[in-house]
């Protein structure tokens, strides 16, 4: 099962916050700079640091050469869809403020 596209957009690692290279075929986000891959289970990306993957270097260099088949996560789409409206800050988050 793929990953959604707006998920693809705003998916980074979580350890160093930089893209993901998604390998749809395996199931699988993988960090070049980290050389570390999180696992994908029912669709559902698993992105723990405890639970990641940290490659060899014959596999590193495998991915390597399939970099140009990745799709590339945390591009930085807008935080929502285009074509939804703008709702604007949400108000339970502003900040108390007293009357003089």
């Amino acid at each position: 099962m793929a990953l959604d596209a707006f998920l693809l957009e705003i998916l980074v690692c979580p350890e160093d916050k930089g893209p993901l290279w998604y390998f749809e075929d395996e199931a699988s986000l993988y960090n070049p700079r980290l050389r570390r891959r999180y696992a994908i289970r029912d669709g559902i990306p698993v992105l723990l640091v405890d639970e990641a993957e940290t490659v060899d270097e014959e596999e590193y260099a495998r991915l390597e050469a399939r970099s140009a088949e990745a799709v590339t996560t945390g591009t930085g789409g807008a935080a929502t869809p285009a074509d939804a409206p703008s709702q604007g800050p949400d108000p339970a988050l502003a900040p108390e403020t007293t009357e003089p």
